[in-house]
């Protein structure tokens, strides 16, 4: 799974900014930023990520898949 390319997708299908997307998250820019760098998040992050865009966590991974 590509947190990044998943949460890049989600982002333009919403129209969402990162700081807005980390906002809905309860999250800072910056600590969003470290998880999309580091590219290993815990689930926790993924259902934040996923709940930031009305979406399944399975929904929000499948859209980082080749």
């Amino acid at each position: 799974m590509n947190f990044k390319k998943s949460l890049r997708i989600a982002m333009a299908m919403h129209d969402l900014t990162q700081g807005e997307v980390a906002t809905k998250m309860g999250t800072s820019n910056s600590a969003l930023s470290v998880a999309i760098k580091r590219n290993a998040v815990t689930g926790n992050t993924l259902q934040l990520a996923a709940g930031a865009f009305n979406m399944q966590v399975s929904e929000f991974i499948k859209l980082g898949e080749d």
